[in-house]
């Protein structure tokens, strides 16, 4: 820039938001990122820079004139940032119930319930399973062959399939296997996708069809603990925190109590089963050793109850704010957040995308029918509101960190971004007649559609992605079949052959935990041989986790799955 105007084009008018198009501003950045001729930016007014000094005079008396129409002059000091454009508003406060206030020690409470296997009925389950942070939130098990639930016709490997969250096997609460008409002995698997957790405070009503919330009713009680009326979330996520708990098919058993939890809970010890627990989690525990402190030291008294489970659990996942992503870090005034087809992304974004993923969530937390699959096959939304309109209606996801969701939609359909935009691109796969018009197809050329995958790339939070702290964790034990030895997803007589060859061949174990047929943490030949005779000879069920389902090992020893 010629140094005699620099000081001319930081002296720029400030218009107000209401006398400018945001998607001009927007689209004034882009220009910016993709190289289109030079401008600046400042606040509101965007000036052509000229090296001619004609026209670098009739551009200040512009300023002039609109300073006289009562606009404010900027003389000096960097400006604010423009407005952020349409869909691109900044996240709002997290909103706190009264009947709920966030403390530090409650959140850790709720941060060491999250993570902790012994809240469910086996201690296989946390919360935390099916919401890694390292996959936005969600559950990274669903490409697991074990997954998948057989959808409305209960056949597996037809086109109804459903890619869910391993859950529990059935069973009676004193421990008695049931068997499922789908699973058998297997973990059951949930019939939809797990939503993120992460941003889920801003939601009134969550799950895939918004069953759950505003209101939070005390879960031993009844009574109203969070009207619905609170806050704009109210105590959505305190009435979540408590479903899966309970649920014979996630962490619970056929008739599930409280009382049966409160138990668990009083005989736990805080993350026994869990390794690389956080440094301030550890330091947690060092000093409030058992759930009652734990307790004490969050609400002031030992006694636990559901609706204390769920105040701190619902405390904890109020710190899961995810706001530092390029995008976010770009509508705060960072041009060069983006790359360049990241922002060319953007542009297709803004144009095709809007409004169902528009404002602060990306997210207009409205059901609808784009024909992930037909109507039928799961009726959405009408399940709550029985209303024939919303059949087939799911509520839009936000799109932070949507890179690492995969799968995508509420059946885990698509295994890929690309594959997601090639389903809007088309049309949707299936146009129901009861959820209106369909989703029209985008039609967009190749060029655009990698573009808009690299800019939802681009919303991606690398502490989440990284489980860097507010999203740091302990790590839960593995799951493994017990005797399945060469890791097959099966236990026979290829076991017992694979074990000997690891004793006497040095054919690598990958997991020793699975070989260790007996369970008395060592690997010799009375591995094999407990394998042999639950085959061919009494049949007694191999030790826990056994060989029926995949679990952790609950036992102390130095055995480790290295996959």
């Amino acid at each position: 820039m010629d140094r005699r105007w620099s000081r001319a084009a930081g002296v720029v008018d400030r218009v107000s938001p209401s006398r400018q198009s945001l998607a001009s501003v927007l689209r004034v950045r882009l220009s910016n990122q993709t190289g289109s001729n030079p401008i600046v930016a400042n606040g509101g007014i965007l000036i052509a820079v000229h090296r001619n000094r004609k026209r670098a005079s009739l551009a200040l008396w512009c300023l002039l004139l609109v300073s006289l129409c009562g606009e404010s002059l900027i003389a000096q000091g960097p400006p604010p940032p423009p407005p952020p454009p349409p869909g691109g508003q900044a996240l709002p406060p997290v909103p706190i119930p009264a009947q709920n206030p966030l403390t530090i020690e409650k959140a850790m409470l709720g941060k060491i319930l999250f993570w902790d296997t012994q809240l469910s009925i086996d201690s296989s389950v946390a919360c935390g399973t099916c919401h890694q942070s390292s996959h936005g939130g969600g559950d990274s098990r669903s490409f697991d062959s074990l997954s998948i639930h057989p959808g409305p016709d209960d056949v597996f490997g037809s086109a109804d399939d459903i890619r869910g969250s391993i859950g529990m096997q059935r069973q009676s609460c004193s421990g008695a296997l049931s068997g499922d008409v789908n699973f058998g002995t297997e973990r059951q698997v949930t019939r939809r996708q797990s939503p993120s957790a992460i941003n889920a405070m801003f939601n009134p009503e969550l799950f895939w069809d918004g069953r759950i919330g505003p209101q939070f009713l005390d879960p031993e009680t009844g009574s109203i603990s969070i009207p619905g009326n609170s806050t704009p979330a109210a105590g959505a996520l305190e009435a979540q925190a408590v479903v899966p708990i309970i649920s014979d098919v996630e962490m619970g058993c056929e008739t599930r109590t409280w009382d049966d939890v409160r138990a668990r809970l009083m005989a736990a010890i805080p993350l026994q089963y869990a390794t690389d627990v956080p440094q301030a989690m550890a330091d947690t525990l060092s000093q409030f050793p058992d759930y009652e402190s734990l307790f004490q030291m969050a609400f002031g008294t030992t006694e636990i109850t559901g609706e204390r489970i769920a105040f701190a659990i619902a405390s904890y996942e109020r710190t899961l704010l995810s706001d530092q992503s390029p995008y976010d870090q770009f509508i705060a005034g960072n041009p060069g957040a983006l790359s360049q087809d990241q922002a060319q992304g953007l542009n297709v974004f803004l144009n095709n995308c809007l409004p169902c993923h528009g404002g602060p969530f990306l997210s207009d937390g409205i059901y609808h029918d784009i024909g992930v699959r037909p109507e039928s096959e799961d009726t959405g939304r009408f399940e709550v509101t029985g209303n024939p309109n919303h059949r087939g209606r799911f509520k839009t996801p936000p799109l932070r960190n949507v890179e690492l969701r995969a799968p995508y939609f509420h059946n885990g359909g698509k295994q890929t971004l690309d594959d997601v935009v090639n389903f809007y691109n088309g049309g949707g796969d299936f146009q129901n007649p009861d959820g209106g018009p369909g989703t029209p197809p985008l039609n967009l050329p190749p060029g655009a559609r990698a573009d808009l995958v690299l800019f939802l790339e681009a919303l991606t939070d690398e502490r989440v992605r990284n489980s860097l702290p507010p999203f740091d964790h302990p790590t839960l034990a593995t799951h493994f079949r017990r005797g399945d030895s060469n890791r097959d997803g099966s236990v026979d007589i290829s076991d017992a052959i694979h074990c000997l060859q690891f004793l006497f061949d040095g054919v690598p174990a990958f997991c020793e935990d699975a070989s260790d047929m007996n369970d008395d943490g060592q690997l010799n030949i009375a591995d094999p041989v407990r394998l042999l005779t639950r085959l061919f000879g009494s049949g007694e069920v191999l030790p826990a986790p056994t060989d029926l389902t995949q679990g952790p090992d609950l036992t102390n020893d130095a055995l480790e799955c290295l996959d």
